[in-house]
């Protein structure tokens, strides 16, 4: 019998479980989901207002102290749902339960 997609989300957040709430939040929240949005942000802003996305035109410290903390806080928010959501369909399907 082979492992199904569920078994292999199951190992995976089994595994993510275990390094922790705050590590998961900070890894895939705020560096890996925050951090893309705060870099493709700046480069679309940048486009959109100076038509190159490393432009060094316009204020850009203040871009940049602007969106740092925004997408730190968004990002913390987004790895804390994602964690919610993911317990939550942890709960919902025990392992000794599931029929096949």
């Amino acid at each position: 019998m082979q492992p199904q997609p569920d078994d292999a989300w199951r190992a995976e957040w089994e595994r993510l479980r275990q390094q922790g709430k705050t590590r998961f939040i900070w890894s895939y929240g705020v560096l890996r989901w925050g951090g893309f949005m705060f870099f493709f942000s700046l480069a679309v802003f940048q486009f959109a207002h100076f038509g190159h996305p490393f432009s060094l035109e316009g204020n850009g410290l203040m871009r940049l102290l602007i969106a740092l903390p925004t997408w730190v806080f968004v990002g913390y928010g987004y790895g804390r749902s994602q964690w919610q959501r993911n317990e939550r369909r942890f709960a919902e399907r025990p392992r000794e339960s599931r029929t096949r």
